[in-house]
């Protein structure tokens, strides 16, 4: 089965390697397009900056016997891998191009607020807030001492507040991000068990209905914000020791999005509180790739190209 596969990220290429700015992480890029390619694949990196509609770039970088070329000329993609994160790529009337993951799972990932709403009894009580005059009416209908105040389409833990609730009102709105939701706040302290002994952000990355790789984020000393961007340090977790109400989470979830959504690549990140109940936090639809010293890297990876293959054969 052969196909014209692309990655696409929201960076100008501006040198001769079109994946330059995926840093450590290289090695691990290189190793899954070699696999793409073992599939009879063309197998191309994109950026969404050419995109022209109906599935055609204004030239791509196409991967072939381990380097790449510049294509100058218009490339129409079969299925495309969006790593350019949020819902404006691909635009939303795009029908013939099909991405991993679709449209209405992005959506729900993006939009925490309906994330909320989808998935409700598993998170941490929630309310709309909006805009900065509504928080004063929202406050007191969290329960917790301290409470967090995120963006309602953020990512990478930009423009979050974590703290006490009569510091709430003293913090300002992102200019970037205007409208918010509450909620109320686990503490992680106690860790999980056999895991890690403090603070963490665990999360489960799915694909093809099943876990396909697990990781911590510890965050640095004196915070509570569990993202690589912010120093937290990201370490591989053994599945099997993630603990059984966990899984269980898993497994209710899992093949509802997988009949839902088209077999959705995603990851379910949850946090523990001191009675070791786990929380689910977010829905994720960028998941970064394991390192390349990681023990599920080439599994997280072939699962990943089965999953293309399975959308391939849908293709006309």
């Amino acid at each position: 089965m052969r196909g014209k596969i692309g990655i696409c990220f929201s960076k100008k290429f501006e040198d001769q390697n079109p994946l330059g700015h995926v840093g450590i992480k290289l090695p691990v890029y290189l190793r899954f397009l070699e696999f793409c390619q073992k599939e009879g694949w063309e197998t191309y990196i994109l950026t969404c900056r050419n995109y022209q509609g109906d599935g055609l770039f204004a030239g791509a970088w196409l991967f072939a016997r381990g380097e790449f070329k510049l294509i100058p000329k218009k490339i129409r993609i079969d299925l495309l891998y969006d790593r350019t994160g949020g819902v404006k790529f691909p635009p939303k009337e795009e029908t013939k191009m099909k991405v991993v993951d679709s449209r209405n799972f992005k959506l729900l990932c993006w939009d925490k607020w309906l994330a909320y709403r989808k998935l409700g009894n598993y998170m941490p009580q929630t309310f709309w807030v909006g805009e900065k005059n509504n928080l004063a009416s929202i406050l007191p209908k969290i329960k917790t001492d301290w409470v967090v105040l995120k963006p309602y389409n953020g990512l990478r833990g930009l423009g979050v507040f974590i703290g006490p609730k009569k510091e709430a009102m003293g913090f300002e709105f992102s200019g970037k991000f205007k409208k918010y939701i509450a909620q109320e706040f686990i503490d992680t302290s106690g860790g999980i068990p056999k895991i890690t002994t403090g603070l963490h952000d665990l999360r489960v990355a799915l694909l093809n209905g099943k876990p396909v790789w697990s990781r911590i984020i510890i965050p640095p000393q004196g915070s509570f914000s569990a993202h690589t961007a912010g120093g937290g340090i990201l370490k591989e977790v053994d599945y099997e020791l993630v603990p059984d109400l966990t899984k269980k989470i898993v497994l209710e979830i899992t093949p509802k999005f997988y009949r839902e959504y088209d077999n959705p690549f995603f990851s379910l990140d949850f946090g523990f509180d001191k009675n070791g109940k786990p929380w689910l936090f977010e829905i994720n639809d960028q998941i970064g790739f394991p390192l390349w010293e990681m023990k599920k890297r080439d599994f997280f990876l072939k699962e990943l190209v089965k999953n293309f293959a399975q959308k391939l054969e849908r293709v006309k």
